[in-house]
């Protein structure tokens, strides 16, 4: 049986993003390892009960303190050695960096995953600029594997990525995000209520646009034009650029927002909501809420960075606005919100998209065949 390793920063985002993926893999005959920051012993459970084996490593995805890197970096080496896997699977920049650096080093097949390019490609501080340049050196060694794949959930990525490291077109493949299961997130007619309700699901973070969603509220309720703003999401306290809690509870009794904290049913959220909305700035890969919202059948409407408009299409199954531009997103979201049968049309045009395009057999097929190449390689 051949070992695949997948190498990820954290649990819960390889929980939901990654094991239907690995369930596929195991299926196929592969024994399964993760190395992941477990966090709680529910999801080493729950990926036990799948025959998953867990290996723990300390690994701070928002840290830039280079020895604790160093430190994640030997850690997670010898695991790898110690798995001797078939075939590593590395997700999220660290991981990257350390699975792509180790796998180099041995010349051993390694497939690296940019889950959109992160912020360390958002912003121009010198400190990012300079961990952008050696991200970019690093990326170059790993590049040097013959036995490494290059995987990007959207041609954007994909050609700045090239460009950057110059990478042998051959060794990048687009695969469109995490996937959705059309039979599971069913298409749904949204439901009427006297008040219209907008989603936004997220981490609490101000580069996912919740700011410019409450601006763009603020502006539309002096035109006495209302929604409900559904607010669900992960708070990031450790994050610099996390939302204070205490402001979103300032939003919440203010009535600009209707806090719902953390929840573990966000396809009953959007099917309860009318439009859905994720005005991100971040280097989004391909959004998990928009393959949901899109999945049921609701308008979305977005800004212009990231996997964003790889999924959205303008006046097609939603809207797509200028980022960083409140008054543009009160526009666009007042035509949506006063045109239900325009919306009804774009999330029946959504649905059409994912299941053509997004669908989660799609990108599993891609996957187990990208595993199965790299190994023969």
């Amino acid at each position: 049986m051949k070992r695949l390793c997948y190498f990820v920063n954290s649990d819960w985002y390889f929980d939901l993003h990654w094991t239907e993926r690995a369930i596929a893999a195991r299926d196929a005959g592969y024994e399964i390892h993760i190395i992941s920051h477990f966090i709680g012993e529910e999801i080493i459970k729950k990926f036990k009960t799948l025959g998953f084996i867990c290996h723990n490593v300390s690994l701070v995805a928002q840290s830039f303190n280079m020895f604790v890197f160093f430190r994640a970096f030997l850690n997670a080496r010898k695991i790898i050695k110690e798995i001797n896997p078939d075939l590593l699977h590395c997700i999220t920049l660290k991981p990257c960096l350390i699975g792509g650096v180790s796998a180099r080093r041995s010349n051993s097949p390694v497939v690296i995953s940019f889950v959109g390019l992160g912020r360390i490609f958002l912003y121009n501080t010198v400190p990012m600029r300079i961990l952008r340049a050696l991200t970019v050196l690093v990326y170059k060694y790993i590049a040097g594997n013959k036995r490494s794949v290059f995987i990007f959930e959207h041609d954007k990525d994909r050609r700045k990525i090239s460009r950057l490291v110059d990478i042998d077109y051959h060794k990048t493949i687009v695969i469109e995000g995490a996937g959705i299961n059309p039979d599971i997130y069913k298409f749904s007619i949204e439901k009427k209520h006297e008040i219209p309700i907008v989603l936004f699901a997220s981490r609490m973070l101000w580069s996912k646009g919740l700011g410019d969603l409450i601006e763009a509220k603020k502006i539309l309720r002096q035109k006495n034009i209302h929604f409900v703003l559904n607010v669900a999401g992960i708070l990031a306290e450790d994050d610099k650029d996390a939302i204070p809690l205490e402001l979103i509870h300032h939003w919440h009794n203010e009535g600009l927002i209707n806090w719902l904290g953390r929840s573990s049913n966000v396809y009953e959220l959007i099917q309860k909501s009318n439009i859905v909305a994720l005005p991100s700035i971040y280097p989004e890969g391909v959004p998990r809420l928009l393959l949901e919202a899109s999945s049921v059948g609701r308008a979305c409407i977005t800004y212009d960075t990231g996997g964003c408009d790889s999924l959205i299409i303008h006046n097609y199954n939603g809207l797509i606005v200028k980022s960083n531009s409140a008054q543009e997103l009160a526009v666009e979201l007042e035509y949506l919100l006063k045109n239900p049968q325009i919306r009804l049309e774009m999330g029946a045009n959504g649905r059409k998209r994912v299941k053509e395009l997004f669908s989660s057999i799609l990108v599993i097929n891609k996957t187990l065949q990208i595993y199965k190449d790299t190994i023969g390689c």
